[in-house]
């Protein structure tokens, strides 16, 4: 696969020679006439009514795609259920156990009741709400999460919101009871697990040193007994320096019935070679999803579903995400931050218990793209500008871009736009 670019064009030469544009501002995808590839490659040699044409398609302006610019609404908050962990996992970014390096391992349940209430006392009637159960481990303390799904539950009751629950969990405590909970909290459950346990077991130990397989594959079996009952089932895989065999990954997770697999990247120093490995691998995924089960297979693997949900719903995007916009992170300790990736760094904070800093939020209202200077960027539109985390992480500043992630960035992406073409194409062809 080659790029071309002219402005808001981009050209993508497929391995096959086919030529698949790429419209940045209007996010359009079209198959080129190999004419245009050359004319992008070589201007000065190609005939006038070529780059008449080029010019013409690149200055159109699309007036059915609309910009997603999400307002100041929290309608999303992440809540540190547990701030320490059963298992200690080589990379973890959660200050190896689990606590982000605070001290408190479990939340005020009446201090997070009310920081709730606060909160959707601002959503509208009848508008939705979601609340996202993390740790550490979350499920070290079910009572507590039950406890705050009631308290939510009769709050929205009484105002015809809309809830949604979600959970990440490490799987080894998902249980035949904590399985019933989350069913009965139709909760939209992610289970961190890295692959095949030879893999998986590497880096994944349980606090006791033994492996933790074993107890995430009882628990994986117990969540697919209630999966009709639950929101969506989802893995997440994270690759890196520690695990670069994407594909591996993904062959021993596919047999399982999740509706969507991610596959994340957690960066590092290495990544200057590590992360173009993880790139070829997500290409390399995609191709495999797309040749066993086209456009349904390929999309539940959560780069791809991203991009044609992007491409379908012809909205561009100026943020990576809704951190400090519509998402909220709080801690055990009932202090806010924008992520959760942020808790216990000070100068990140953005409140606490149910005073909420309006000047240290305003902070995240600009559009990332404008903030991360990612206006020339072709791909901004889908990527939203970036993530801050990853930006503080490897720069040192959260609106200092990372080059690496931008470069594994618009090489997922350019092969998605490929098999998005290749899917829109096969349909319009009714094959």
């Amino acid at each position: 696969m080659a790029l071309a670019r002219f402005d808001q064009i981009l050209a993508i030469q497929t391995d096959s020679g086919k030529v698949v544009g790429f419209h940045s501002r209007n996010l359009q995808v079209a198959e080129l006439d190999p004419i245009v590839w050359n004319a992008l490659k070589n201007p000065e040699g190609s005939p006038e009514d070529v780059k008449s044409e080029i010019l013409q398609w690149n200055q159109e302006n699309d007036e059915s795609v609309t910009d997603g610019r999400p307002d100041s609404t929290i309608r999303t908050l992440s809540i540190n259920v547990a701030q320490i962990c059963n298992m200690r996992c080589s990379y973890c970014a959660a200050g190896g156990d689990g606590t982000y390096g605070a001290k408190t391992a479990h939340l005020d349940i009446e201090k997070v009741k009310a920081q709730l209430t606060m909160l959707l006392s601002r959503i509208p009637d009848g508008g939705k709400f979601a609340i996202n159960m993390i740790g550490g481990e979350p499920l070290i303390y079910p009572k507590t999460i039950r406890a705050l799904v009631d308290h939510a539950r009769i709050i929205a009751n009484h105002r015809d919101i809309k809830l949604r629950f979600e959970m990440t969990t490490n799987g080894t405590l998902v249980n035949q009871e904590n399985a019933e909970l989350l069913a009965e909290m139709n909760a939209f459950v992610t289970v961190s697990f890295d692959g095949a346990p030879e893999q998986n077991d590497k880096i994944r130990k349980m606090v006791s040193g033994k492996d933790s397989s074993p107890l995430v594959l009882k628990g994986i079996e117990q969540l697919v007994k209630v999966k009709d009952r639950l929101g969506a089932l989802a893995v997440n895989a994270v690759f890196g320096a520690h695990n670069t065999d994407v594909v591996g990954s993904y062959t021993f997770l596919r047999q399982f019935p999740w509706d969507i697999i991610y596959l994340g990247y957690a960066a590092g120093p290495e990544d200057e070679t590590v992360s173009p490995k993880y790139a070829e691998g997500i290409r390399e995924v995609g191709r495999i999803a797309f040749e066993a089960g086209g456009e349904t297979e390929l999309r539940k693997i959560s780069q791809y579903e991203h991009l044609f949900r992007m491409l379908d719903g012809k909205q561009r995007i100026h943020n990576h995400c809704g951190a400090g916009k519509t998402l909220l992170q709080v801690d055990t300790a009932g202090k806010f931050y924008a992520c959760n990736w942020f808790t216990n760094l000070k100068d990140e904070e953005v409140g606490q218990d149910l005073e909420l800093n309006s000047i240290e939020l305003a902070k995240y209202q600009p559009s990332l793209i404008e903030l991360n200077n990612c206006n020339s960027c072709w791909a901004r539109h889908l990527c939203g500008g970036g993530c801050m985390f990853v930006n503080r992480t490897k720069t040192g500043s959260k609106h200092k871009k990372d080059l690496e992630f931008c470069n594994r960035t618009r090489t997922i992406l350019a092969k998605g736009i490929e098999f998005y073409e290749q899917s829109r194409n096969e349909k319009r062809e009714g094959v």
